[in-house]
């Protein structure tokens, strides 16, 4: 009798892709809402694969512990939480469903932008508490006609460049892959309102407002730092929607309280799930939300079936779409 493939889900994932791993006849489904590290290290060495989120560290020791593991599958983007080159020594393949939450993302992006340029958290949290104030206190800014600065053109990069597009901004992109808008597969090829330039410091010089969506690696740690901030535009803004400390929280902080900044919107932050108190969460002119880019029920949906169609691909058909290794 053949032994089944036992898949470890480790941070829950929608019910669509459940149901279909579980119809599979020979996998073996051990679904979790959550799995502490301490938990996993001792369970790990009993599975074939496994499907995780961010929540999930995978580090060189853990992998190290993974003996049977063939397969890991992230659910979402990102994979800073990985170590994909040790998998690689151990030949575990590695996944990502790099597009799934792409849109969803993008307008987290653009609801970060709306909500912190109109203070509308702000002007929420004072009408709870039982105030109102219609002065110059939440006097915000239009968007239409000012520049944004899109630092990384992957998928998320650019449905943000587009939509940014298409609310009447002026947009410049950078990202090493590209020097020029013709060769992205894009309606941004055929706009006057976007250009690639050759930097990042071109990119952000003079722009009003600038969000970045670039991977988290030890090159991007820090990639938004104070001189690159004091490149924008007077009263600009900053939003981060990519991975915690790309954007240097501090120097973010000492722009908006030096004046340089208007203000700022994090959706991601250095430390996951954070201390508090935290400078970042109570700065009265920086919006915050709980790396919530992906969070859509939609986004969800897709990853899940994202996820399954790669992992039953892989074990039946010996696919490896997504492999990242």
């Amino acid at each position: 009798m053949t032994s089944k493939t036992k898949i470890l889900i480790t941070d829950g994932l929608a019910s669509q892709g459940v149901d279909i791993l579980r119809d599979v006849a020979d996998f073996e489904i051990d679904l979790r809402l959550a799995t502490p590290q301490e938990e996993l290290a001792r369970i790990i060495g009993n599975y074939d694969a496994m499907i995780t989120r961010s929540a999930t560290t995978l580090t060189s020791g853990m992998i190290d512990k993974a003996t049977r593991m063939k397969l890991i599958v992230r659910a979402g983007t990102g994979v800073d939480n990985i170590d994909i080159p040790f998998a690689t020594t151990k030949q575990i393949a590695v996944m990502n469903t790099a597009a799934a939450n792409s849109l969803a993302a993008a307008e987290q992006t653009l609801a970060l932008l709306f909500s912190v340029v109109r203070h509308i958290p702000q002007s929420a949290a004072l009408l709870k508490s039982g105030k109102w104030d219609r002065g110059d206190t939440f006097m915000g800014y239009e968007i239409t006609g000012r520049t944004l600065a899109v630092i990384g053109l992957g998928n998320i990069g650019r449905i943000v460049a587009e939509k940014a597009v298409g609310l009447g901004m002026r947009v410049i992109g950078y990202d090493p892959k590209y020097s020029q808008a013709s060769q992205i597969n894009s309606r941004l090829a055929q706009t006057d309102n976007f250009k690639i330039v050759s930097s990042i410091e071109d990119a952000m010089r003079g722009a009003h407002i600038a969000t970045v969506h670039v991977p988290k690696t030890k090159d991007t740690i820090n990639l938004i730092n104070a001189e690159r901030v004091a490149l924008l535009h007077d009263k600009g803004f900053v939003i981060n929607c990519s991975r915690g400390g790309i954007v240097n929280e501090l120097a973010v902080i000492a722009a908006i309280d030096g004046g340089k900044l208007a203000g700022a919107a994090f959706d991601v932050f250095e430390k996951e799930p954070p201390q508090f108190p935290q400078p970042v969460f109570n700065h009265p002119k920086i919006v915050c939300a709980a790396h919530l880019g992906a969070s859509t029920f939609e986004a969800q949906e897709r990853v899940a079936l994202t996820a399954v169609s790669q992992m039953i691909g892989f074990f039946k058909c010996g696919e490896r779409t997504g492999v990242l290794n």
